[in-house]
């Protein structure tokens, strides 16, 4: 793979020719934030610890230090707390991690410290460790205006829980079964894709009167949120579970629906449990059927799939890869790899520029992304090797193709050691005219940690030639008067909140305002996580001056533009 594009274009005379800010725009993005209800955090599923962006107590309205401090923390506070379901949707969403992460959604109740119940929207990505399964999460939550949606919302399920516990109560006292499904839209991506999200959601209403219909009177049935579905069968156990999921789905499968703009075809997907073999008490019991629905949904061709134990064991197996001795011997046998994603022009959408994306090829040839390797070297304080690395394999790449231009994402952890510097200013001594090509990324939480040494950092590579970027602005962390005075290029505007601009009105205000922002400072912008013409549409309209997203071109994988053969003498290793 290539990856030569034209390099971008002074835009200075357009930067001059842009309004600037109206008078009452919001100068600073966690004000904004804040006045939408919005939330930014980081989620480390492998510690369990999250860290919340700076106006999370604000938005919650809670003491500061008082924020849940572990998704399991998180979890309690989600109304009904014995049928929480926050992580199963995160980690359902579908599909493997090829390195950009998996995109996930939830809708909940959520009820912290003595504050009131409130309806949260909860979006992002998940990113996969060694083994595929999700080890973090960056996210936004969005606070419902609503207070009495919410009420309403949370009611639902609260009064299916204990209606269905009475039920469960007397079943298992005359020894009869229960079962309990967790029903989804299977295919409701397609369907939004086809159809638009309103349309959607009334095809969801029309799934939600067909199986009305066929109920018992002795049957529970409610939607406790947007695409899913319970339902309580009573004197049914496990063997009549499969055949009554079995006739839902083709119920539903076999008649289409006629919409606006064709016919749709819905699929459902269920997930069971059964009392009292998996659970006697209700919250158990659904939680355990929304764990069966969530691997289910995974499974490809699987429409229904009984909770078993043993399908859902986590614990660590004997012999397991280590992820940590995995990324050092990697890096000591020069297997870290470059790849790359295109950066468009919003308009033309042509290739302005590249992102480079750490992947790490195995002895058996297998391609593998970074999450694979940098967390744990990340933990172990070893993640500026693979920043070096990186650059090493830029620099080259940069040298082999005198058109290409690259970014080149940073660890904050790298950017504090004092091997930085002389490093960057070494790789481009050795290869002329590579600097003006090359754009270091740096993250806006790592920028106001602290902001009078980061300056410095950042003045200091400018001087080497070199642009900067701020990546994953908007989280909340960074003020107006540090982005004034911090030497930088261009930012990249948070993804979490671009994934979500077909379906959040508050998002397009905050993404939008974020764009009038960067244009006051005479910066560009970059929209990430583009996944969809409407959201590539919209960032074109307001101004975005680059796009980057699957939606737009996948990472591809380049092979080494120079000899990747050890120095005389053999490699150094880096353990002893």
């Amino acid at each position: 793979m290539r990856i030569s594009g034209p390099e971008a274009t002074p835009r200075d005379a357009d930067m001059a020719a842009r309004p600037a800010l109206p008078p009452d725009l919001p100068p600073d993005p966690r004000r904004t934030l804040t006045s939408l209800g919005h939330v930014v955090y980081d989620w480390d599923l492998l510690s369990d610890r999250i860290a919340w962006g700076a106006n999370a107590a604000d938005v919650f309205g809670l003491p500061e230090g008082s924020l849940p401090a572990t998704g399991r923390d998180l979890a309690d506070a989600v109304v009904p707390s014995d049928g929480a379901t926050r992580p199963d949707a995160i980690t359902a969403a579908g599909g493997p991690d090829e390195g950009t992460g998996v995109p996930y959604a939830a809708l909940y109740g959520l009820r912290l410290g003595a504050g009131g119940l409130k309806l949260v929207d909860d979006t992002g990505r998940w990113f996969a460790d060694s083994g595929g399964r999700p080890a973090t999460a960056h996210g936004v939550m969005r606070l419902r205006r609503s207070q009495v949606e919410a009420q309403d919302r949370s009611d639902i399920r609260t009064a299916f829980l204990v209606q269905s516990g009475a039920d469960l109560a007397d079943a298992i006292a005359s020894k009869r079964p229960v079962s309990l499904f967790a029903i989804a839209v299977g295919n409701l991506g397609e369907l939004n894709d086809q159809f638009g999200f309103e349309q959607a959601d009334r095809l969801i209403g029309t799934v939600l009167a067909r199986l009305c219909a066929t109920m018992r009177s002795r049957d529970r049935f409610v939607r406790y949120s947007g695409n899913r579905f319970a339902l309580l069968l009573r004197n049914c156990g496990p063997d009549e579970a499969a055949t009554a999921a079995q006739r839902l789905c083709r119920l539903v499968s076999e008649a289409p629906v006629a919409a606006a703009g064709g016919t749709a075809e819905i699929r459902l997907v269920i997930g069971a449990a059964s009392a009292p073999d998996h659970a006697t008490e209700a919250g158990t019991l659904l939680r355990r059927a929304e764990t069966s629905l969530t691997l289910a949904k995974r499974r490809a061709g699987t429409d229904f799939l009984m909770y078993d134990p043993r399908l859902f064991r986590t614990a660590i197996r004997a012999g397991r890869p280590d992820p940590l001795i995995d990324g050092i011997e990697s890096l000591n046998a020069r297997r870290i790899a470059l790849a790359c994603q295109p950066v468009v022009d919003a308009q033309t959408r042509r290739v302005v520029f590249h992102e480079a994306l750490l992947r790490m090829e195995g002895e058996d040839g297998r391609i593998r992304p970074a999450g694979d390797i940098v967390p744990a070297l990340e933990r172990a304080g070893l993640v500026h090797l693979a920043d070096h690395r990186m650059l090493e394999l830029v620099a080259d790449q940069l040298a082999a193709e005198p058109d290409a231009r690259i970014s080149l994402n940073v660890s904050p952890l790298t950017l504090d050691r004092p091997d930085w510097l002389p490093a960057l200013a070494g790789q481009l001594g050795m290869r002329g005219g590579i600097s003006n090509r090359l754009i270091v990324e740096v993250t806006e939480t790592a920028a106001v940690r602290d902001p009078d040494g980061m300056r410095r950092t950042l003045e200091a590579m400018r001087s080497l030639g070199v642009s900067i970027a701020i990546d994953d602005f908007g989280a909340g962390h960074t003020s107006f008067r540090h982005m004034r005075d911090f030497p930088v290029d261009m930012v990249k505007l948070d993804g979490a909140f671009v994934q979500n601009l077909s379906r959040s009105a508050d998002d397009r205000f905050f993404v939008r305002t974020l764009i009038e922002l960067a244009r006051h400072l005479g910066l560009q912008t970059v929209g990430e996580w583009v996944e969809d013409e409407e959201s590539a549409m919209l960032l074109a309209a307001w101004g975005a001056d680059y796009l980057q997203g699957d939606h737009c071109g996948r990472p591809e994988l380049v092979r080494a533009a120079a000899s990747e053969s050890p120095p005389e003498g053999g490699r150094t290793s880096l353990v002893a």
